[in-house]
């Protein structure tokens, strides 16, 4: 078979990856090289997850990022620091999404308590 484009079609992609249900990440569907992280994926209920959100004490509209991810449970929205950084130590392979605090929440994610207890501190020694 010739091919005349080196593009790779949806068909070869849909044949070769796979994307976890869980958290969203694409992997070869040979090697079992993904594992989930089990701090991308929700064992919240929807109480809990509806008390954390009415408790944020934050302005809905400040800037906050979220994991982007397609596939999987909705965690947790993430404070920003002056330069867009979470202020939590969030390692992800995924690229971030930023949206309003108020959005995330509208979207079912949840604050990261340790995004909130960073910022408290930081307040309080200001």
């Amino acid at each position: 078979m010739t091919r005349t484009s080196t593009s790779i079609t949806p068909e070869e992609i849909e044949d070769t990856f796979e994307r976890c249900p869980r958290c969203g990440t694409y992997a070869v569907q040979i090697t079992d090289s993904h594992y989930c992280d089990s701090r991308f994926t929700s064992n919240l209920s929807d109480a809990e997850r509806d008390q954390r959100i009415a408790a944020d004490p934050y302005p809905g509209d400040e800037t906050v990022a979220i994991v982007d991810q397609h596939a999987g449970d909705a965690v947790a929205y993430h404070e920003l620091d002056a330069d867009n950084h979470s202020l939590c130590t969030l390692q992800t392979d995924n690229p971030l999404a930023y949206c309003t605090r108020e959005a995330a929440q509208d979207d079912q994610y949840a604050p990261c308590q340790l995004c909130q207890r960073l910022r408290q501190k930081r307040e309080a020694e200001q």
